[in-house]
């Protein structure tokens, strides 16, 4: 997969990397100085390409190394390279939304590549649900576009985390001393516990996306793996739970989600054509178009969005969707979970019978030969 990895290619790499250090402070400063409303998707585009770029590099030395079976010495500068590098990606696109109703394209939501063992790349967008700069400064949503047959690094973090599967069927592995296996369909989610060493793979022969809603620990605490060694100990389970239908062309499926980093509901709504959805929006609508198209009406005004733009609303009790041409899908998520109600039943789980493992308890998992180059929290 990789070149032969000798210490003076690996030694001209680096000081390539770090030579782009006074880039990446410069493009953090500018960060800084943003004014929500007042970001340009330009702008925005020149500063997380760039980053991009340079983590993107970061991260196929690391394999090299990794691959290669080589010590630490070089580990320390490459991790403060990539670490300036990915604080720089969470520049929130949600800063482009002008006035109190906004649409920010796909196109202004500058893309992240994430590599796995063979080289491949998974593109990634994110949002924060707020207006702050960063999308780790609160909840934010990590979109995942991942492709036909691609497996992820193994990899752990130290709170829960919640991946729906939004268009086809994934294979999820996990370590609890052996490996065990689960698949979650269109629209059923994924949770993975605290220090649960986990990957996900597209079962599908087409792309499909995830949605994983992260509380900022979520976000900057990463601890990825090439291999595993058997002692790792973790927990995880498929959750579903069926649509409700209102009679009026509108299907919906909420996943509702409580622990001590989240307290949440996720939304999937399927939309007939000229259905209608009315969405309360306390705290800010943060609605994202996954098929379709749709109208969107607030605050006295009107727009417009397609598939994987965002909709961007200030709190309003009353913002409301219509489809326009045909059928649709929206996701979005409350930062507070709402009240059980009938319709929605009790919560299906799928899963390889719980370890005696404590929620939260750190296993002190050994995360194999990738495990001493770092360890990423900003």
């Amino acid at each position: 997969m990789l070149a032969a990895t000798t210490t003076a290619s690996v030694e001209a790499r680096l000081e390539l990397l770090v030579r782009q250090t006074p880039l990446l402070r410069r493009l953090l400063e500018e960060q800084c100085a943003l004014v929500p409303g007042r970001v340009g998707a330009q702008a925005s585009w020149r500063r997380l390409s760039a980053a991009n770029r340079i983590n993107e590099l970061c991260q196929r030395l690391e394999l090299d190394l990794a691959v290669a079976g080589c010590p630490a010495p070089w580990a320390g500068a490459l991790r403060e390279v990539r670490a300036l590098a990915e604080a720089v990606l969470r520049e929130n696109p949600v800063l482009q939304a002008r006035g109190p109703l906004h649409v920010v394209r796909s196109g202004q939501m500058p893309d992240r590549c994430v590599l796995n063992r063979e080289g491949r790349r998974e593109r990634r967008k994110g949002f924060g649900l707020h207006r702050e700069v960063r999308n780790d400064a609160g909840l934010s949503v990590v979109i995942a576009f991942t492709p036909p047959g691609y497996e992820q690094l193994w990899h752990a973090h130290t709170v829960d985390e919640y991946t729906l599967a939004v268009d086809a069927s994934y294979l999820g592995r996990y370590a609890d001393g052996a490996v065990g296996l689960l698949a979650a369909g269109k629209e059923e989610l994924f949770h993975f516990h605290p220090y649960t060493y986990h990957t996900l793979v597209n079962a599908d022969s087409h792309p499909a996306r995830t949605f994983t809603l992260k509380s900022p620990l979520g976000v900057s605490v990463w601890m990825p793996a090439l291999t595993l060694t058997g002692r790792e100990r973790g927990r995880a389970e498929v959750r579903v739970v069926p649509r409700e239908e209102d009679g009026r062309g509108v299907w919906l499926r909420r996943f509702q989600v409580e622990d001590p980093h989240h307290r949440y509901t996720v939304h999937v709504a399927t939309l007939a054509p000229q259905a209608r959805l009315d969405v309360t929006c306390e705290h800010g609508g943060y609605v994202y178009v996954l098929d379709g198209r749709v109208a969107a009406h607030g605050h006295g005004r009107s727009v417009v969005a397609g598939a994987d733009d965002l909709i961007v609303a200030e709190p309003t009790p009353a913002l409301w969707l219509r489809t326009v041409g045909g059928w649709a899908r929206l996701y979005w998520a409350s930062p507070v979970a709402c009240p059980a109600v009938a319709a929605t039943g009790e919560v299906g789980r799928r899963g390889a019978p719980l370890s005696a493992l404590g929620a939260g308890v750190p296993p002190g998992p050994d995360g194999g030969r990738f495990h001493h180059l770092r360890r990423l929290q900003i």
